[in-house]
């Protein structure tokens, strides 16, 4: 479908306005996979808090220009933009899950904070703990302290029981 020039520019501000929103952002090549695959990977992508939305590569140059960003290459091929609207990295973990199973979706180039991420460094990005999983870890390292004062309170206590018994049994 051939976009007129207005709705170019409505597009294209639509994409700098998701992008402002997202808490990141990773542009996808998908070619290989099927109808089916793709509706798999869009709600997958959509329960972690994602969206995926195929643009024109045109379209995503000329929304990146607009936010500062420069592509160090003209995109080629089928593109998708991945946006993380809740979490910076789960809808990005969803895609790399489905690219280790099937090979057929690969990762273009990824947007944090408004500066662009290479390859390498968006793998580094997507290989970091989960939000949800940081939330936990800290959870579980203020919560096993004071488990240990409890036990050891309760072990000193245990102990003055049992060898009060033992006198007491010795009499």
């Amino acid at each position: 479908m051939k976009l007129k020039k207005p709705q170019k520019i409505d597009k294209v501000g639509e994409v700098v306005v998701k992008l402002n929103e997202a808490k990141s952002a990773a542009l996808i090549q998908y070619q290989g996979l099927d109808a089916a695959g793709i509706t798999n990977l869009r709600d997958k992508v959509k329960s972690t808090g994602g969206l995926i939305e195929v643009t024109k590569n045109s379209l995503i140059f000329r929304a990146l220009l607009k936010l500062g960003i420069s592509l160090p290459e003209e995109l080629v091929g089928p593109t998708a933009i991945v946006y993380s609207n809740t979490d910076e990295i789960a809808p990005l973990k969803e895609v790399d899950a489905v690219n280790k199973s099937s090979e057929k979706t690969t990762f273009k180039y990824g947007i944090y904070n408004g500066k662009l991420l290479s390859l390498d460094e968006l793998k580094k990005f997507i290989s970091l703990p989960s939000k949800s999983a940081l939330i936990a870890q800290f959870i579980g390292g203020l919560k096993n302290p004071l488990q240990r004062m409890v036990y050891a309170m309760r072990y000193n206590q245990t102990q003055l029981v049992m060898t009060l018994k033992a006198i007491a049994d010795k009499k």
